[in-house]
């Protein structure tokens, strides 16, 4: 934990045996996960100096014997340095992957956990006892995001798919992103969990070719995907210009696009804040 007034290290904590490979704060801040290359994903507990927290907030119970204490968490703290300590954990170690953890997402209000592997797939597990809850039908995905209105949000890189689950894992629609010349950079959901911002970004040393304006995966006939026939979420294409900011409605996965060149970006911006926080 780095302080933002002179970059100062405020606090390290550890936990992980191999590099880690992401990282996510919950909405309220009083969560963080990380993920790693060890296969694992950690739940640490954040401590906000100077104020209280939410008395509604879900907690995960004392570490158990068979959960990993940090260095930070020892038995022998007292109660000030407890209070005085801002990273608390391991409060729970999550396994279940079988490669290096590529995103990770935390949602206190879901009382979920959501992490992807190209291994694995997509992971849920219980924020409140660290155990695994079910797989989303998803191969792999390069970015989570949990919608407080119970909206599980998955963007696959390699397909070019932003596709949404309920968390009992039913799918609810897949939007395609065809022509695609870019790479979602950035994605945020809304306060009240309706909407999501997404920003795209050009690949470094981007050269423009057939395959991967398509996704590089193969086109039916009519320009449709062969492999979504037979899938059973509603499933629509959408152009998305590079680089642009996004607006996704989390229920239907209809894109609003505003183009980062736009002159009219700016004002729409400094007018209307409250649709991008």
């Amino acid at each position: 934990m780095i302080s933002p007034d002179g970059a100062k290290t405020i606090e390290t904590a550890s936990g992980h045996i191999a590099p880690v490979t992401c990282l996510a704060l919950s909405p309220d801040s009083n969560y963080l996960v990380t993920g790693s290359r060890d296969t694992t994903v950690i739940l640490w507990r954040i401590h906000q100096t100077g104020s209280s927290h939410k008395k509604n907030a879900q907690e995960p119970p004392p570490t158990t014997p068979t959960t990993p204490r940090s260095p930070l968490s020892g038995s022998t703290s007292s109660l000030s340095e407890t209070k005085r300590r801002r990273v608390e954990g391991p409060m729970h170690v999550m396994r279940g992957h079988l490669g290096e953890v590529t995103c990770c997402s935390v949602s206190p209000d879901l009382g979920l956990v959501a992490s992807s592997s190209n291994a694995t797939g997509v992971l849920l597990h219980s924020l409140r006892t660290g155990r695994l809850i079910r797989k989303l039908d998803v191969a792999e995905a390069h970015a989570i995001c949990l919608s407080s209105q119970g909206i599980i949000l998955v963007w696959n890189e390699t397909k070019k798919t932003l596709s949404t689950f309920t968390v009992n894992g039913l799918p609810i629609a897949t939007s395609v992103l065809l022509p695609f010349s870019g790479q979602v950079s950035c994605i945020d959901v809304s306060t009240d969990g309706h909407f999501a911002l997404i920003g795209t970004s050009l690949f470094n040393n981007y050269k423009c070719d057939s395959s991967t304006e398509t996704g590089d995966h193969e086109l039916g006939p009519n320009g449709t995907d062969d492999v979504s026939k037979n899938s059973e979420q509603s499933e629509t294409e959408q152009t998305v210009h590079v680089p642009s900011i996004c607006f996704v409605d989390l229920h239907k996965l209809k894109v609003n696009i505003k183009n980062l060149d736009s002159p009219s970006l700016l004002s729409f911006v400094q007018s209307s804040p409250e649709n991008i926080f």
